[in-house]
Parts: structure tokens; C-alpha cells; sequence
């Protein structure tokens, strides 16, 4: 780890007073929330405050200004602007109890790793004259300052804008403040808490080799249900009424909604819909328990980080011998140098924490995007509300899911954690050339197991034999193209080529993927629906799938020509510094 950018060094002074401590300690665990090799670059801090909390308060800005001519009570004089019914108020409402809720989610979850001190910070800043509880007091209220921060921004300009936009002309705004302010803060507050209590509760009862596994999937599963509720708002909107009179039993179990319950009960009081009393009272409740949790599990916790960073964590370590490696290294991995480039790639990817919050990030907009496109709602004739999957959102499951995979890995590939881990390759391979491709070698084994795992659960839903043999070689002819597609020209060995400032885009990076990704889906899906309506139509996507490969392989080739490929030259090394504190 790049102590450099974990650590800004303070200047030397003869003596170092005592209150400055705390002050300084606050601030470098503040710092640890936004120095990281995934977010940013060394002396970027400042910068990536600014535009994370531009990038969180803007929307609900938006959203209130868009509303702003749509509340006749607002309206130009002289100018025609439709009017708002009482349920779609409630669903204006509904979307920034949501966005505090989501926002807040995804901050927390985001920083999981950065929640509690790892072992870098305990190794290093417990030699120093420093006290534990200093550490633990510094730690705990640099998180609360940064869950505040984003708290604030998230909520901060719709609760001045949309009050005054929705309050009749003779309503009285602070009776529109409050609620908005409480179902909001009290929304965000569970959301940042939640993922807080449940890595305390992991720290504390779960064995250290099942810690990281267990964290992983649950930072994908949170992120992906927070995005899932996101995209889902259209949805819920429109049902707005049977969610909260009652009539959907699944209610109960969506958070924003009990937030929601909250905020209509007490801005309309005895008027309000039947079911928000009783969400409002789930909501109350879930936040005292959360709340009450992260408090009694944090002190635990932080012990049991601490004893764990000191002692070290046993790994036992069982060499078995894998027949399907044996198979790879027989046929896909011939060659000594794609073995070793192989399984780097593996056990990088398995052992480094940061590289598996960057994949869980990516699955988690996956499946959310998989999901919403399955799931939805299905209305019977007693006006009651359930959950449905609509078969041709079954279609586009696995062709988003694939996209997302191999976006991810080609991204992930590309972030050097640990420059220090790379001397064996220049020393053995100073020149990896086509061995480096085993990284696409590795993408397409992963989804050919996503592919199948994907095939097995279309299997249990009673997909015939033949629909799935098309969802099958269309997802085969999907990966091998995107596989193509993303490692065109990349001849470097992943993790090992440094970032280099202003070499990416992300306004580029983002219509690119805006304009491939949903014409790569939708085509596939349109595709697969003609496939089995006409069988005749699966030569054609073969034919046309190998024409893109060829194209694809001359189009490396031409890149590989003026690419360097080699390593750059070791960058020189500064010795350890101690945030002035050594005094």
C-alpha cells in the first residue's frame, strides 16, 4: 500500500501540543474515506470531496426544479401547467425519501472497508505516543462528520426547494419543512447505519477467513438492492395508492416506503393513507434498532480489528491439485507465461480486498439492471398488488449481466493496487506481448460460469431445452465479442501498469457505455426473441459472430503495432512518514 497516499506528511514543529492531536487524527481518517487507489489520486483529496457532494446534491435539486411548474399553486398567471393529484404528490415525496435512502446506502457501502480502521492504520499509528481511545474517539467522529457531510448534501437543497414548490399558496411552509426533514434524515440515517451494524456484527462473530467472502457479497447484494429500489421508482409511483392503503403484502418490506408512511402520517396526520400509520411505525423502529446496534457493536468490533491487526489472522493454506486447471494448462494455457499470467489474475483478485469492493460494485449495477428488467408488478382483481416476472425481461437478464462482467474485470484490470508486487514480471517477462490475453482467457471463463449459472436458473423456471440451447450460443457468441470488444490492443499484464493523471475521460467513458450498452442488449434480445420464432435466424448470428471476431482479431493486431510492451520504469520510493506525530 502507498503509504504516500494513505498519509499526507505534516510539517515537523519542535513541539506538537497536545489538542492539535485529535485535530490531526481527524483529519487523516477523514482523508482515508477519499484516498484510495479506486477513487483517487494522490494529492486529489479536495477535488474528489467537491465532486462527490456536487454529484449527490445535484439530483434532488433537479428533480425540484423540474416539479416546479407542475403544482398549480406555482403556476405563472396567464400560463396553463397541469395540476398534481393528492397520489402523485405522494410519489414526488416518495422520491427524495428514496434518493436520501439510496444515496446514503450507497455511500456506506461504497466505504465498508474504510468503516472501521484497517490493518495499516493500526500498525502504524498505534507505535506512535498515541492512546487507543484517541484513535477510536478520532476515528468515530471522522465518520460521523463524512455520513453527515453526504447526509446534508443529499437532502439539503430539495428540503429548502420542494417544500415551497408543493405548499399551497395559503399553507404554511414550515408544516411542509418538517416532515420532509424528518422522513428524509431519519431515511438516509438507516440506510448509512445499516451496512455499519452488519460489518460490526461480521467483524465480531465471523471467522477471518470467512470475513472477506461474506463482506463481498454482501456490499454486491446491498448495492444491488439499493439500485434496484432506484430503478424501480417509475413502478412504485404509479402505485402509489395500493402500496400505501394496504393492499401489497411485499410493503412492509421496503424501507423507503416506511419512511414514506412516515412523512405522509405526520404532514396530513388522521387524513392519511390506512397503511402509513403502520409503515411509519416499522420505520421508527428499524431506525432505533440499527441506531442501537452500530452503537453496541462498534466498540466490540473496533477490539476484535485491533487484536486482528496486531496478531495476524491464521490462514491455513491446503495445496490441492484442481483437475480443471489441469485441463487449462493442457489446452487454453499452454505456455508457462499465460499459466503464470493466469493465475496472478486469480489469486490477485481472490486475496485483495480493493479489487473485490471494485467487482461488487459492478455486479451490483448488474443484477440491479437484470432484476429491474424482470421483475414486476402484477395487479389482481381485489386491487391488490404482487411481485410478477415478465418473460420477455427474462431475455435481457443474462446479456446485461454478461456486459457488466466483462466491463468490470477489463476496469479492475486496469487499477494497480500494489506497484511493489509487479518486480517478477519485468525480471521473467520483459516482454509479455499475446501471453498477457490469458486476462481474456480468465473474462471468458467467468462467462461461460455466469452463463451457466444463469442457464441452470432459466432450467428451473421451465425454459424448453431449445430456448435455452438460443439463450445459450447467443450469450457464448455475446462474450466472446465484448471479451473482443474490451481487451482490443491490451497487451500489458493487469494490476501492473500504473494510472497515469488525465488519461481518462469520464464524460467520454460515459456516453460510450450510455450508447454501447443499451444497443448491445437490446439487439441481443431482439435476436434471441426472432431466434426462436425462426431457427434459421441462429446461422446467421454464428456467421456474423465470426465475421466481428476476425474484424476484431485485425483490429488488435493493428493496435499491438505502436503500443508500447514493456513496464515503465520504478518510480522512486519516499520513506515512511508518521502525520507529524512522533513529537
Amino acid at each position: 500500500m502507498n503509504m504516500q497516499i494513505l498519509f499526507k506528511a505534516q510539517p515537523a514543529a519542535p513541539s506538537l501540543k497536545a489538542n492539535s492531536i485529535p485535530r490531526i487524527l481527524r483529519q487523516h481518517f477523514f482523508r482515508r474515506f477519499f484516498d484510495n487507489d479506486t477513487l483517487s489520486l494522490e494529492a486529489e483529496t479536495e477535488t474528489t470531496v467537491v465532486r462527490a457532494l456536487c454529484a449527490v446534491a445535484v439530483p434532488p435539486l433537479m428533480v425540484a426544479f423540474w416539479l416546479l411548474p407542475r403544482y398549480p399553486s406555482r403556476s405563472i398567471p396567464g400560463i396553463y401547467f397541469p395540476g398534481r393529484d393528492i397520489w402523485a404528490i405522494t410519489s414526488d415525496r416518495y422520491f427524495f425519501v428514496l434518493y436520501s435512502f439510496v444515496a446514503m446506502g450507497l455511500v456506506a457501502t461504497f466505504e465498508w472497508e474504510m468503516l472501521f480502521p484497517d490493518r495499516a492504520d493500526f500498525q502504524i499509528l498505534l507505535p506512535l505516543p498515541l492512546k487507543a481511545r484517541e484513535l477510536f474517539r478520532a476515528k468515530g467522529l471522522a465518520l460521523l462528520s463524512f455520513l453527515g457531510m453526504f447526509l446534508a448534501a443529499a437532502n439539503l437543497f430539495a428540503l429548502i426547494l420542494f417544500p415551497a414548490v408543493s405548499t399551497r399558496s395559503n399553507g404554511n411552509y414550515l408544516h411542509s419543512v418538517w416532515p420532509h426533514l424528518a422522513a428524509v434524515s431519519l431515511a438516509g440515517i438507516f440506510a448509512a447505519l445499516t451496512p455499519l451494524a452488519l460489518e460490526g456484527l461480521f467483524l465480531c462473530f465471523l471467522p477471518s477467513r470467512l470475513f472477506r467472502p461474506v463482506s463481498t457479497v454482501t456490499q454486491s447484494l446491498s448495492i444491488t438492492a439499493l439500485l434496484l429500489l432506484f430503478l424501480l421508482y417509475p413502478l412504485f409511483g404509479s402505485h402509489m395508492q395500493t402500496l400505501l392503503e394496504g393492499h401489497a403484502a411485499f410493503a412492509s418490506f421496503i424501507p423507503p416506503l416506511w419512511f414514506l408512511g412516515l412523512y405522509e402520517y405526520l404532514i396530513l396526520g388522521q387524513a392519511a393513507p390506512a397503511g402509513a400509520a403502520s409503515l411509519a411505525i416499522i420505520g421508527l423502529y428499524a431506525t432505533a434498532a440499527s441506531t442501537a446496534l452500530a452503537l453496541l457493536v462498534y466498540p466490540a468490533a473496533w477490539a476484535r480489528q485491533k487484536k486482528t491487526a496486531l496478531e495476524g489472522a491464521a490462514q491455513a493454506r491446503v495445496q490441492t491439485r484442481n483437475p480443471f486447471y489441469a485441463l487449462l494448462h493442457r489446452t487454453l494455457l499452454a505456455r508457462p507465461q499465460q499459466r503464470g499470467i493466469f493465475h496472478f489474475l486469480r489469486q490477485t483478485i481472490a486475496r485483495n480486498i480493493h479489487y473485490q469492493v471494485y467487482l461488487a460494485l459492478y455486479a451490483g449495477v448488474g443484477l440491479a439492471l437484470a432484476i429491474c428488467s424482470i421483475v414486476t408488478l402484477k395487479a389482481a382483481a381485489s386491487s391488490a398488488l404482487s411481485l410478477a416476472l415478465w418473460k420477455p425481461g427474462l431475455h435481457a437478464g443474462l446479456p446485461l449481466l454478461l456486459f457488466w462482467l466483462v466491463s468490470g474485470l477489463r476496469a479492475a484490470f486496469a487499477f494497480p493496487i500494489d506497484m511493489r508486487a509487479r518486480w517478477v514480471f519485468p525480471i521473467n517477462l520483459p516482454f509479455p506481448g499475446r501471453d498477457a490475453k490469458s486476462a481474456k482467457t480468465f473474462t471468458l471463463l467467468c462467462c461461460a460460469a455466469l452463463t451457466a449459472g444463469v442457464l441452470s436458473l432459466l432450467l428451473a423456471l421451465h425454459w424448453s431445452w431449445r430456448d435455452l440451447a438460443i439463450q445459450g450460443i447467443c450469450s457464448a457468441a455475446l462474450s466472446l465479442l465484448l471479451a473482443d470488444l474490451f481487451f482490443v490492443g491490451r497487451t500489458r499484464i493487469p494490476f501492473t501498469t500504473p494510472r497515469l493523471p488525465g488519461r481518462t475521460n469520464l464524460a467520454i467513458v460515459f456516453v460510450l457505455y450510455a450508447a454501447l450498452f443499451p444497443a448491445l442488449v437490446l439487439s441481443t434480445v431482439s435476436l434471441e426473441l426472432a431466434t426462436e420464432a425462426n431457427l434459421a435466424i441462429l446461422l446467421r448470428i454464428l456467421l456474423a459472430t465470426v465475421a466481428l471476431h476476425i474484424l476484431f482479431i485485425g483490429a488488435d493486431r493493428f493496435f499491438q503495432q505502436d503500443s508500447p510492451d514493456g513496464f515503465f520504469e520504478e518510480e522512486a520510493a519516499e520513506g515512511p512518514q508518521t502525520l507529524g506525530l512522533s513529537q
